[in-house]
């Protein structure tokens, strides 16, 4: 299998490495592309530290595109992590340490946007997340 290479740019790095808890619903980082187009991106998610002892924490994340400030929202990518019981399709459970790639891209069903963010959606028992997160241009 070939080795995947994807460069670092400081625009497309939306949480950097070893910051603070997250404990809540939030808007990770909001981009802007020049105008309305395909454009190919992979998400980079790495997962530090992740509380899933109560058996119904749920990390969403999801990428979402626009083309009037968010006031009409299209989902591009969705990406779940946490404990099993709460996770789609009963997929194992999440751990620190993990690494995760969701390729996407702006053109969604035959229309091009040209603003898009990345978001978590956090819910469960006392739930805590630390990450890292950055894309790449394919």
């Amino acid at each position: 299998m070939p080795n995947k290479y994807y460069p670092t740019d400081a625009r497309l790095e939306h949480r950097a490495i070893a910051q603070a808890a997250v404990t809540a619903t939030a808007v990770i980082a909001t981009m802007d592309q020049r105008a309305a187009q395909r454009s190919d991106f992979t998400t980079l998610i790495g997962i530090e530290a992740i509380k899933i002892s109560a058996n119904d924490e749920l990390y969403k994340f999801v990428v979402e595109v626009s083309n009037d400030d968010f006031s009409t929202i299209e989902v591009a990518a969705v990406k779940d992590f946490g404990a099993t019981e709460v996770r789609q399709s009963g997929a194992p459970d999440s751990a620190a340490g993990d690494q995760h790639e969701i390729s996407w891209c702006t053109e969604v069903n035959g229309v091009a946007y040209d603003k898009w963010r990345l978001k978590v959606f956090i819910s469960g028992t006392s739930p805590t997340i630390t990450y890292h997160a950055r894309s790449t241009i394919c």
